[in-house]
């Protein structure tokens, strides 16, 4: 269960970049499949739901979680700078904006130049994440006492 739900959040990670990498190249992309809080994409939902939560509070697997976490975050961060050139920030569009556009803005050629910058960025990230994330998979497969914990025992640890 737990190898299987790691792999789906690196699915939905990958997805996630693909879909950024998208918005740079000029593809159309749907701004809310690509969320700006890192708690509300796939890999946030993993990561700060049951599954992350029961990795966190175990101690062999905690500092490959808090890194992963910091390169979660910092993935975020550096799309929310891609977003700020593509798209108007929600709070700050007005209604007369809201109706009238998608909150898309035009793009410079060199606003275009900084956001690949900034995807090259993210790229590096999520690269050290899937890195993060691998050696976590093999630890847990390793891992003895998370695999042949039943899941009952787990919420009473207090995931």
């Amino acid at each position: 269960m737990i190898i299987q739900e790691l792999n789906n959040a690196k699915i939905a990670h990958m997805r996630w970049v693909k879909r950024a990498d998208h918005l740079i190249s000029g593809l159309p992309v749907d701004k809310e499949f690509i969320p700006l809080e890192s708690t509300t994409c796939g890999f946030g939902k993993w990561l700060y739901g049951e599954v992350g939560q029961k990795l966190r509070l175990e101690e062999e697997f905690k500092s490959i979680i808090e890194q992963i976490e910091f390169h979660h975050d910092n993935l975020h961060d550096v799309y929310g700078e891609i977003y700020k050139i593509f798209f108007v920030m929600p709070e700050q569009r007005s209604l007369l904006h809201k109706i009238m556009t998608f909150n898309s803005k035009k793009v410079s050629d060199k606003e275009k130049a900084k956001a690949k910058d900034y995807f090259h960025s993210l790229q590096k990230s999520s690269t050290e994440l899937i890195a993060l994330l691998e050696k976590l998979e093999i630890r847990v497969k390793e891992s003895d006492d998370i695999n042949r914990m039943p899941k009952t025992t787990m919420m009473r640890r207090g995931a």
